[in-house]
């Protein structure tokens, strides 16, 4: 699982820096309706007080200054993602200062200090739209088990955002992971003959069944030339691309996976598909301008 990149003493003190100081008693009246990402409606009365308090003590990251419950009642477009990500985290019983930590990450996500040129994309598998205005790369090992858990839940984004985002899959082999290099290599050949994608399902489905032998059964399922994937995964362009996309994420910053970039930034939240896709969604909002860059 990818470590976090802010250090636990730091998360806490950067925490207590966006707190206002407001009580949810005398702060600003909550907009319910316009919270994006979450229904308020299945909060309990308990609930509902705590998401205020907070929402009044902490301040937005963006454009709009103030609280986040000010800055929704203004009608900010950063104050709605970051309302309803109070909620949903509310909602999942995580501590105050948690959510306070998970605010400020979230601001390190869309308005990043640096942002990362990805190249060889136009080699790499994507699914998803070729023009699309968000880019999410994903670094991933085959035998990895937080990979394996998100990779059919990833489906989600055609359907929830069509053509608008591109879902890129680069290699990147855990060391302690024994079938990591070989299973890469099947990917990569797969790629070749225009299957990626069916046997990135069939190997992630059976992550604890990886040993060559079956990924070639797994292979032949698909539909594969058998015969000429393995000459494939025997290739110096196989290892070369494999070595290229994991030297690249090393320089990016990856330490795990997976690890996620939109459009060049470092995705810090959750790998939840839920926290994802509102990464997402708060890139669009980016990109056509209703939160400025």
């Amino acid at each position: 699982m990818r470590k976090s990149t802010i250090p636990v003493v730091a998360m806490a003190i950067a925490a207590t820096l966006i707190v206002t100081g407001a009580s949810a008693g005398g702060g600003v009246e909550i907009k319910w309706d316009k919270v994006v990402g979450a229904d308020h409606s299945k909060l309990n009365g308990q609930q509902q007080d705590r998401v205020a308090k907070l929402l009044n003590d902490v301040h937005n990251t963006w454009d709009c200054q103030g609280s986040i419950a000010k800055c929704l009642a203004e009608g900010d477009r950063t104050a709605a993602r970051h309302a309803g990500y109070v909620v949903r985290m509310v909602r999942k019983g995580k501590k105050d200062e948690f959510i306070k930590a998970g605010v400020l990450k979230r601001k390190e996500s869309a308005h990043p200090d640096e942002v990362v040129k990805i190249k060889n994309l136009d080699e790499r598998p994507f699914a998803g739209g070729a023009e699309a205005k968000v880019v999410l790369v994903e670094y991933a090992c085959f035998q990895c088990p937080y990979c394996a858990h998100l990779a059919p839940k990833l489906k989600q984004l055609k359907k929830r955002f069509g053509n608008k985002v591109a879902h890129y899959y680069k290699y990147y082999p855990v060391r302690s992971h024994e079938h990591g290099v070989v299973t890469a290599q099947a990917a990569w050949a797969a790629h070749e003959q225009g299957k990626f994608w069916q046997l990135y399902d069939k190997m992630y489905a059976n992550r604890e069944s990886l040993a060559k032998k079956n990924v070639l059964q797994y292979a032949k399922q698909v539909g594969l030339d058998v015969a000429q994937l393995e000459a494939d995964m025997k290739s110096s362009a196989a290892m070369k691309a494999i070595e290229k996309d994991k030297l690249e994420g090393m320089r990016n910053g990856v330490e795990g996976t997976p690890t996620f970039f939109v459009n060049g930034k470092l995705y810090m939240g959750a790998n939840d598909i839920r926290e994802i896709m509102d990464r997402i969604g708060e890139e669009l909002d980016i990109v056509s301008g209703k939160i400025s860059k």
